[in-house]
């Protein structure tokens, strides 16, 4: 079983298969009852992982010889050590040592990273944190499961794990981030919705249950042109990849787009499963969408594990759109085992697993161009007139840029 995982790792149609693969090899490993063949193999998932991010990568290099290192890495000029763990019990200090001792041997430049299944013992990370040079930047699985299903957050991620330590001497985990986000949400109210929906029978809902299937498409409560005429300027279409892994990543950028002056109170919204579709309108009535979810997703007779979500709200002159698949988190090999064991009413009371966010994307159709001719004067004798000069739709480019940012 290892050596069929271990050339199908190595071969170029994981490449081809997309990201997904990389999250069920990982799976699969976590069932391997060969601890021994499990960290090769889990050293070879990591290379494969760093490559899709575009990093060159080396497995057991030179960089600190005659010490043993598992990979090395570079992304333009950044360098990096890395030492893989996976064992029963949390890395403590003398794993740190061992890779000081290793990165003593290397350039300066070169920064550590340790990246451990079983997390950090908290005098590690106290030692890390006092200890900043040379970096050591630390990678627990909550880390590196995001970092399997979307490999080209990579570098972002340990740039901002490296700045964070760097300057303020914080060491960030994605366990203690999943665990901040899933108990704490903004305070902010977001804008009361002044239309409803209501059924046949004129109850008042804050979404409706159709039969429907999967589609990006939304409704609307006006006709809004997007493909109007700029006459001799031009028009573009801003699309925006959002760096959103869980349904809390979602529904702090639903208030973030608030925050930013993008939130009206008639955005509408469609979540969509094969045979079943949610439509609603309101940004609060959405997050209260997302929570059912979560809670339907968890039925164990549940015939659909994923959804799509499209939401559409009009500001600042024009729209924009917000599109995501949502998947509940699939269980581990050990969690299955129990739930084999454990009685339906019983399941029926366990806390759902979290909603996973893929394909995370914010358009902005039809930004304007506009050249603009200026005249500074005119006389009988002269005239003068000034460069042509192009603006652009200055207001909703920036408001653009910056929710990247959030």
């Amino acid at each position: 079983m290892t050596e069929n995982f271990d050339s199908r790792l190595n071969s170029d149609a994981l490449l081809l298969t997309g990201f997904r693969d990389l999250a069920d090899a990982y799976t699969r490993l976590s069932a391997s009852g060969d601890p021994q063949r499990r960290g090769k193999d889990f050293e070879h998932l990591l290379q494969r992982a760093f490559q899709l991010a575009h990093f060159e990568v080396e497995l057991n290099p030179r960089i600190a010889y005659p010490r043993q290192t598992d990979l090395s890495a570079r992304y333009g000029d950044r360098r990096y050590l890395l030492e893989a763990k996976w064992q029963a019990a949390k890395a403590d200090v003398d794993v740190l040592g061992g890779l000081r001792d290793r990165l003593r041997r290397t350039s300066p430049d070169v920064v550590g990273v340790l990246v451990s299944i079983s997390g950090f013992t908290g005098t590690l990370v106290e030692e890390v944190s006092r200890e900043r040079q040379p970096p050591i930047l630390l990678v627990d699985q909550e880390d590196l499961l995001n970092a399997l299903r979307e490999p080209t957050t990579l570098p972002g991620l340990l740039r901002a794990k490296q700045e964070a330590l760097i300057t303020h001497g914080q060491v960030h985990l994605g366990e203690s981030r999943r665990a901040h986000a899933a108990t704490r949400r903004p305070d902010r109210a977001l804008p009361t919705r002044d239309l409803h929906l209501r059924d046949a029978c004129g109850e008042q809902h804050p979404y409706l249950t159709v039969p429907g299937g999967f589609a990006p498409v939304v409704f609307a409560t006006a006709a809004t042109n997007v493909d109007w005429s700029f006459g001799r300027g031009r028009g573009v279409c801003l699309d925006i990849p959002i760096q959103a892994h869980t349904a809390a990543d979602l529904i702090r950028l639903i208030h973030g787009l608030d925050e930013l002056g993008l939130a009206s109170a008639r955005p509408t919204w469609a979540l969509q499963q094969n045979d079943t579709s949610w439509f609603g309108i309101g940004a609060g009535e959405l997050i209260q969408a997302l929570d059912d979810a979560q809670q339907r997703m968890a039925e164990p007779a549940a015939p659909h594990h994923s959804e799509q979500l499209v939401y559409c709200d009009t500001t600042l002159g024009g729209l924009y759109t917000l599109t995501a698949i949502i998947a509940a988190a699939e269980p581990s090999p050990a969690r299955q085992q129990a739930d084999e064991c454990t009685p339906s009413s019983s399941q029926r009371n366990r806390t759902p697993a979290p909603l996973l966010v893929s394909q995370c994307q914010i358009s902005f159709p039809a930004l304007r161009w506009m050249p603009q001719p200026c005249v500074t004067s005119t006389t009988d004798s002269e005239r003068r007139t000034t460069s042509t000069s192009a603006t652009w739709t200055s207001r909703r480019s920036r408001s653009a840029g910056l929710i990247n940012n959030q």
